[in-house]
This record gives structure tokens, sequence and C-alpha cells, in this order.
């Protein structure tokens, strides 16, 4: 472990969310950004096509459509499966240096932008279970991260449509982990089938299903919309440092999943790398939140169900009321057997 020796200035008032450290576990609650004009940072062209494909492996430097590299660019639906595009959303991403970036999803949900971001200087990448740092020492003297580096160029992320806000649990690069990618689209992890799920937002309920309701077709994928974002394998890693977590061995970590894995119907046992070894994580699958012997009573249902004003049951929200569609959907699933199906 490496030591630094730093002074820190020591006042009563509490730091504000723009001197807080810019990690997953710090920003976890910060609102999303106002003051700014809405769509101000849209790519030019009219973008109508390739929706819900990864835009990074085209826009990008000597890319086939290098000429019109993004920064940051995907597509938004207005459903958990992401199968409605929804227009006229805004993609929210704030940088290490306070910058805002704005844009607006097209008729086909696309979106996209070639706006810089700033770089962050303590910048690692994290992939596999290890971290790499960016930065390095010359002398004892900290050397900071190549601002050329895409992979330093990390943010948070919101979206918004009316009242309905979403926000980006990690902090994430622009650039891929190895170095061998600089140019990550949101569509690369967040495609209708892929597996963080769609990148969505809004009211738009799934479709009804009268009887026969599958697990795989129907019902996972809300789970992944909704749920992903914690209950996962593992861990997950913010990808950046402060000068604080270096000062303590790495990028900070963090779970929020109480032990459950709703990407999955088993659930999943994962071994993770760490500096005294290994440790493997093991949890609990959607079938273990479903009550086929009483559907209603399902924590699957009962965690995520809205509640009088100001009573708490799941950190992560209430998703739906009894009548909602999402909800009706699960609660008939487990009533014909939470089948794996």
């Amino acid at each position: 472990m490496r030591t630094l020796s730093f002074f820190v200035l020591v006042t009563a008032a509490p730091l504000t969310l723009a001197q807080e450290p810019f990690n997953a576990l710090a920003r976890r609650h910060q609102p999303v950004p106002a003051g700014h004009v809405v769509g101000k940072d849209n790519g030019a062209g009219s973008g109508l096509h390739n929706a819900g494909e990864d835009c990074g492996i085209c826009h990008t430097p000597g890319g086939k459509a290098g000429h019109l590299a993004f920064t940051m660019g995907g597509t938004v639906y207005a459903d958990r499966m992401g199968r409605v595009p929804l227009e006229g959303a805004e993609i929210v991403l704030q940088d290490v240096a306070g910058n805002t970036i704005s844009m607006t999803s097209n008729k086909v949900g696309n979106f996209w932008t070639s706006a810089p971001l700033a770089a962050n200087g303590l910048a690692v990448a994290s992939h596999g279970g290890t971290t790499h740092e960016l930065f390095g020492f010359d002398g004892g003297v900290l050397v900071p991260a190549d601002a050329a580096d895409s992979r330093t160029w990390q943010y948070k992320a919101w979206l918004r449509h009316g009242d309905e806000v979403r926000h980006m649990v990690t902090i994430a690069p622009v650039g891929g982990s190895t170095g061998t990618t600089p140019r990550m689209s949101c569509n690369m992890h967040h495609s209708p089938l892929g597996g963080s799920g769609a990148l969505w937002v809004g009211r738009q309920p799934v479709a009804p299903v009268a009887s026969g309701v599958s697990f795989k077709k129907h019902v996972q994928p809300l789970f992944v919309s909704r749920c992903a974002p914690c209950h996962i394998p593992g861990t997950r890693m913010t990808r950046l440092v402060t000068l604080s977590d270096v000062a303590d061995g790495g990028a900070t970590t963090f779970d929020y999943s109480a032990a459950h894995d709703f990407t999955s119907y088993d659930g999943s046992s994962m071994v993770v790398v760490t500096d005294g070894g290994t440790t493997t994580r093991t949890k609990r699958g959607v079938r273990a939140a479903a009550d086929p012997a009483a559907p209603a009573q399902s924590r699957a249902l009962l965690k995520t169900l809205k509640q009088p004003a100001g009573t708490v049951v799941h950190a992560g929200g209430a998703f739906w009321t009894s009548s909602d569609d999402d909800y009706r959907l699960i609660l008939k699933w487990i009533e014909e057997g939470a089948l794996d199906n």
C-alpha cells in the first residue's frame, strides 16, 4: 500500500456536492444538475440510424465515422424492455470539474454529443476485478493521468423526462477500461438485450399478458431495467479515485445488493479478486424473492410497492402500485408458479 502525506483543512461547514469526492459512493444521492439550457450539447446531424446499437464502434477517432467522433451517445426508451423509443428525454452528464453536458433524444430515441469532458487526474481503469492506476509518481511527486486518455474523461449521468429522473449509480469513463476502446457509447452496455438493460425513463408500462407469462421474455427485462444498478453479481467499482482513496490503497467499491442478484432467475456465485486473495460472493436470484404460495406477499413485490408519504421500505425506491401493469405482470408470473420459462 502506498502512503501519501497531505494536509487537510477541517471546517465546521458540511461539504457541498461540488466539494465531495467524485466517486459513486459520495455522489450516489446527487440531484440532477440544474440551471443549464436543455439540449445545449446536442450533436450535429439527424441521427436517425442504428438506434440501439453501439455508437462508439463508428463514431470514434480513426473509425468509419471518425470525422464525427462522439464523446457520448446512445438510445433512450420509454419502457423498461427497450421497445418504445422516447423522444424529448434529457440526458445529463457532469464531469469531475462540475461541467454539465445536456443532450435530448430525437424521434428514434438517439442522442449524441462531441462536447469535451474534463479529465480526472487521479483516474484508475478497472477491468476483470483489477485496477490500473493511470496516474503515477516521480520522485514521490504525483504525476496526474494523461488528460488525452479517454479513460480519464469520467462522468455521472442522469435521465430526465417530465418529472421522472433516473440516475446512474456508478461513475463511468468515456474510454474502455483496457485502453483499446477510445469511445464507449451508452448502448455498449444499455441495449434492450444488454447485461445492464435498456436505457429508459418514463411511465410507459409493459404490455399486459393474460396468461403464459415468461420469465425470460417478460419478467427478467423488468428486473434488469429496474434493479440491475444495485442487485447484480459481485460488486461494482467506481473506476476512479480521489486523493484520499489513493491513500487508502485503491478505488472505492460498494455493494447495495443485500445479497440479491436480480439479473438472473437462480442468482449467482462470483469469485472476486482482492488484495487479500479471493472472495466468493453468492447472491440469491429473482426466484428467491417470489412466493407462489402467497404471490402478493412476495418480497419482489412488497419491497418495491409504493407506500404512504414518508414511509421507506426499499432504499432503491418504490416502483409501482398494485394496479400498475408492471406489478400485475410480475404477480401473474408468480401466480403461475414463478417458472424459469
